[in-house]
């Protein structure tokens, strides 16, 4: 929520977004959700839900503010790049803050298009894919199609 307020939308646009801004136990009991802390304050979050498409996850990165441009998102990308791995996903689909659209950029993301919020039309989002690469180690077969 941090991070929303700091990038200038009010609390009323976090009621209406809360629904998708929130963690589920879920997500945490399955290790699709997983948090940067330091000294025992959490920092940051990731979650990576898979979708109904098969080998498509949705991606989601929060870091608190004060923690912005000091590798915690990176690291945080890095953690769902593994998850994806873990899933067999090929893609991540992300809905990104208009303010995150460099740092998907940054890592390789590739903008695709954009659209409304879905808890609040009038907020435009860029939209990203990105490819999980194999893993360090994998050598493609090159007579595989």
């Amino acid at each position: 929520m941090r991070a929303i307020l700091h990038s200038g939308y009010d609390e009323a646009f976090i009621d209406r977004a809360r629904p998708g801004l929130t963690v589920s136990l879920n997500g945490i009991v399955t290790g699709n959700v997983q948090v940067a802390e330091q000294s025992g304050e959490v920092i940051g979050v990731v979650e990576v839900l898979s979708t109904g498409l098969q080998g498509i996850a949705v991606l989601g990165i929060f870091v608190d503010p004060a923690h912005w441009k000091k590798g915690v998102g990176r690291a945080l990308f890095e953690t769902a790049i593994a998850r994806a791995r873990t899933l067999k996903v090929g893609a991540l689909m992300i809905y990104a803050s208009p303010f995150a659209e460099g740092f998907y950029s940054r890592l390789g993301a590739i903008r695709i298009g954009e659209g409304p919020f879905v808890y609040s039309p009038e907020v435009m989002l860029p939209h990203f894919l990105f490819i999980v690469p194999p893993a360090e180690g994998f050598v493609a077969d090159e007579n595989s199609n």
